[in-house]
């Protein structure tokens, strides 16, 4: 006896409903949009170059010495097309910079501010303040925390005397030049030899007070005594009638991670006066130079 094969109507329904309903389980379903209706792909790829651009940023602030971009496409393995593109928009909006006369690159003002404002609200109730405030208190004198940065001294923290009626008005992420302070000339005193020229070559040796160095030898000359003693003086070589003292604050393998300054009127402190609160300052650098390499 012939087979009937055939369905009918109504179950043929059910069961074409049954395989359109199988099809749709096993169709892929589309990835979630974005707030914004970009797919997920397109936030992927902006976290992407978020980090990219971070990661440029980063490389260029730990760099000892001006960076090639190549050496940014080298170390970070990033796309030539796309570390150009990066770095010549942070060129145009301030946050790199180029050499003069040269395409290397180094940390531009903009990102400068950034870092030092980031910085100063980080110390402004921090360990290190706490460090500078309690030395503040037992000198009873003005005391800050500096560090070079583009040829200029910049102050990461200061603490001022309650009784001093001079007012400086220097705050963190203020400046001041190489040949003429304390901690500048400990910064060119220390630093490797072929730096140390490099900065006095590019210095302009410019007259501030009638007590400042402005010739080369002599300055020379200073350096050499400050690498011997660690200790460097500021005679009223800025500003009139302030006398400024500095000390390193070093790392484990002898590098420079600061520097701590001591500031008073010539009228209360000379530099022989100065050189009493040493021990103090020397004790503070140690302390602060633990934090800062429990920190890195």
């Amino acid at each position: 006896m012939a087979s009937n094969l055939s369905l009918d109507p109504r179950t043929a329904d059910q069961a074409s409903a049954g395989a359109r309903r199988a099809a749709a389980e096993l169709k892929p379903k589309p990835l979630p949009a974005a707030r914004a209706g970009k797919p997920a792909g397109a936030r992927e790829q902006k976290l992407g170059a978020t980090a990219r651009s971070f990661a440029i940023l980063e490389h260029i602030a730990k760099s000892r010495a001006p960076v090639d971009v190549l050496d940014i496409i080298a170390s970070l393995k990033l796309p030539k097309a796309t570390a150009y593109r990066l770095v010549d928009w942070f060129v145009t909006q301030g946050y790199l910079s180029r050499e003069p006369g040269r395409r290397r690159l180094i940390v531009g003002p903009r990102l400068t501010t950034l870092a030092f404002g980031a910085l100063s609200s980080s110390m402004r109730n921090d360990t290190p303040h706490v460090v500078l405030q309690r030395l503040v208190h037992t000198l009873n004198e003005t005391c800050n925390i500096g560090t070079l940065l583009n040829g200029e001294v910049v102050y990461l923290d200061r603490v001022e005397a309650d009784h001093w009626p001079l007012r400086l008005h220097y705050t963190s992420g203020s400046r001041v030049p190489l040949h003429c302070s304390a901690i500048g000339k400990l910064y060119l005193a220390l630093a490797p030899s072929a730096r140390r020229k490099r900065l006095l070559q590019s210095l302009d040796l410019r007259k501030f007070t009638d007590n400042t160095i402005t010739d080369g030898a002599r300055l020379d000359a200073e350096l050499r005594q400050v690498r011997k003693e660690l200790v460097s003086f500021d005679r009223e070589e800025y500003l009139a009638g302030v006398i400024c003292m500095a000390v390193p604050v070093m790392g484990k393998n002898g590098e420079l991670l600061a520097a701590l300054a001591i500031q008073a009127p010539e009228a209360r402190m000379d530099a022989q006066t100065a050189r009493r609160h040493l021990p103090a300052l020397r004790n503070a650098a140690i302390e602060l130079a633990e934090i800062f390499q429990a920190r890195a």
